[in-house]
């Protein structure tokens, strides 16, 4: 397009030198607004992935068989008699698997449009992130309060009273300071390179030949 021209129609280079610092700080802020965006999707993959990798480990957890039961206790009776002591309760194998379809509009209606906090914008103690569910920890967490929550309904009595004792103790833990929410400001998912898994190192083959040494005596 034609440049900026004076009265006398010869070319205003000041305007023009203007014009193309004005397009090269829009390029730069392009391009630094396409690099965000690049990262934001790194992120999400990876969380994304991180999700699938907690659903399947849970749901091969589900899937394991009971681990084989103890013989059961014998006690005495006042006759001389014995009776077979009661067997603690088999797992249930029909329990549901972990379903974020499930979870997510639990954990919306039950703790994120129910429960009330003053959020900090910036620096603070409590911590909450609306995108919860990418967080392996949450997941965790929410999917054993989900389930708790469906036995207290199920039942009579104190169940719920004891429910919401759980959800306090939960609750404190993933929002606290140091938290898997500790990297997110505002409600605002975050990422931060020093909030991680704890990790475990495992031990060598040896250790468990000792165990099994010990264990023989």
């Amino acid at each position: 397009m034609p440049g900026p021209e004076d009265a006398d129609g010869s070319v205003d280079w000041r305007a023009l030198q203007t014009e193309i610092t004005e397009l090269q700080a829009d390029r730069a802020a392009l391009s630094a607004r396409v690099a965000a965006l690049d990262e934001r999707v790194e992120e999400l993959a990876g969380a994304l992935d991180i999700i699938e990798d907690v659903i399947e480990d849970a749901a091969e957890t589900l899937r394991s068989p009971a681990a084989a039961t103890e013989p059961v206790p014998v006690a005495d009776t006042d006759a001389g008699q014995q009776t077979p002591s009661a067997a603690p309760p088999a797992p249930d194998p029909g329990a549901a698997p972990l379903d974020m379809r499930v979870l997510i509009p639990w954990v919306r209606d039950h703790i994120a449009l129910l429960l009330e906090r003053k959020i900090p914008q910036s620096q603070g103690r409590l911590r909450w992130c609306r995108s919860w569910w990418l967080h392996p920890e949450a997941i965790a967490r929410f999917d054993a309060l989900h389930r708790s929550w469906c036995e207290a309904v199920a039942s009579q009595g104190s169940a719920l009273v004891v429910y919401y004792e759980h959800l306090d103790r939960q609750l404190a833990t993933v929002m606290d300071e140091h938290g898997p929410f500790s990297a997110c400001t505002g409600g605002e998912h975050g990422s931060d390179r020093t909030v991680r898994r704890l990790g475990q190192l495992d031990p060598p083959p040896a250790y468990f030949v000792e165990l099994d040494q010990l264990d023989a005596m």
